[in-house]
This record gives structure tokens, sequence and C-alpha cells, in this order.
């Protein structure tokens, strides 16, 4: 079972726990995947890449961010997994990210909502080349794996909540720039600028925060860019919305 996997492999950073790539790459055979990765906070407004994440995955996700649509988005929101073992088939579900997720290498993509009740902390979605369902055994593998992952980000969270307060001499924090470890999938950085960005774009259009959103986003798509990077340039003030972006 994955878990039994994740045993051998489980690499805690002793700052509230983590996965380094060998944990994901043991967790992916038994998963029958070619990889995985979570992420936390799912949201509209931005999303942070928790580990696990190598070139594909990254590039999946920042696909998904920028188009707000896909396994992973929809998993988040439903609270239920999303299992799309024939991504060719599923144009019309996702018809903006499926053609260019596609072009990736990615035939099959499966997203776990990362929840605890009422509370959704993000998903876990794995990827593979070749088209096909997870069988029975591997979903159910899954399901545990995500409650894994669940337990470790609230494990952090708590962690960062009892941080030692002003005062006091804790131990330098790791940067996110840091690598803890040999074979760490180092965390990526928190999309903070797509918060700032929005709020830029709201005042520049007179338009709702949600609206602003969208603009950011069908600029972005328009251009095939990153909604990562357009945001970085609103705020950089290299790139300002007028009336005409309406």
């Amino acid at each position: 079972m994955v878990l039994a996997a994740l045993d051998r492999a489980w690499a805690p950073d002793g700052t509230g726990g983590g996965l380094s790539l060998t944990a994901c790459a043991a967790a992916s055979t038994v998963l029958g995947v070619d990889g995985l990765y979570a992420v936390v906070g799912t949201r509209a407004g931005g999303t942070v890449l928790a580990f696990g994440a190598q070139e594909v995955g990254t590039a999946l996700e920042d696909l998904q961010f920028t188009l707000g649509e896909g396994p992973s988005p929809e998993a988040a929101i439903a609270g239920i997994p999303v299992l799309a073992g024939e991504l060719a088939a599923a144009a019309a579900r996702w018809p903006a990210f499926t053609g260019p997720a596609l072009e990736l290498g990615v035939n099959a993509v499966f997203a776990f909502p990362l929840r605890i009740g009422a509370i959704d902390l993000g998903t876990l979605t794995a990827y593979r080349a070749t088209a096909g369902p997870l069988n029975p055994g591997q979903v159910t593998d899954a399901l545990a794996l995500a409650d894994a992952v669940t337990l470790t980000v609230l494990h952090s969270k708590s962690a960062e909540d009892a941080a030692p307060g002003p005062g006091s001499n804790p131990a330098p924090a790791p940067s996110l720039d840091d690598q803890p470890g040999p074979g760490w999938a180092a965390p990526a950085t928190y999309r903070a600028e797509v918060h700032q960005a929005t709020g830029m774009v709201s005042v520049q259009l007179g338009v709702s925060l949600a609206e602003a959103l969208a603009r950011l986003r069908a600029f972005a798509f328009g251009r095939d860019l990153l909604l990562a990077d357009v945001a970085a340039d609103v705020v950089a003030r290299r790139l300002r919305f007028t009336d005409e972006d309406r």
C-alpha cells in the first residue's frame, strides 16, 4: 500500500514535515502514475506548490492556476475526487486546459481534495502520460495518501502558529528558495503577487476583485502567458490595465 511505501521514504524537514522526491516517487509507483504533487490554498486568489512538483507537474499546475480550470480546481471547489483517465475526451469539460495539458504529454490527471470536514486545504494531483483510469485499489491508496498529506499540511501550519513570538531567539526559518536536503521537493513561492495585482487591477478598472482576477486570467490566456508573470508585471508597474482592457 501507498502508506507503507511512504513509511520507507518519508523525509520530514524538522519544521512540520514534508515529502521528499524519493517519497513522491515511491507513492507514484504504487499509484501507477508518473508524478504527483500537492498544492495548498487552491481558491481563486492563489496557490502554493507545497511539495512534489517537478517540471511537468509544475507546468501542469501553472496551467490550471492561470486558466482557473482543470481537474485540480474542480476537485477543490467540489470537495470530491476528479478522475480524468482520458484527458483527450475532456475537451468540452475543460476547453482551455485540455489541449495545452496534452501538449505537456499528460493524458490522465487525477485530483483529490485535501480536506478535513468543511476545511478546504488544497489538492493532491497525480498525472501520467498514458491514458486510462486508476483501478479501485489505486483510488483507495490515493485517498489514503491525500489524508496523510492533509495531516502533514495541518501539522506544518500548527508548527508555524506555535513559532516563538517576539523577544525569543528561534532558529532562522529556512527560505522558500532553500533546498533542505538532497532530493527535496522544495516548495514554490506563494503567489502573493496575484492577490496584490488583483487589487491594483480592481482599482485601475473600477471593477470587483472577482472581475479583476478574471481580467488578469483573460489577459494571460490571450497572450499565452502565466498568470503569475502577468501579476508580477502589474505589481512592478510594467503593465497597467485601462478601459481598453475591459
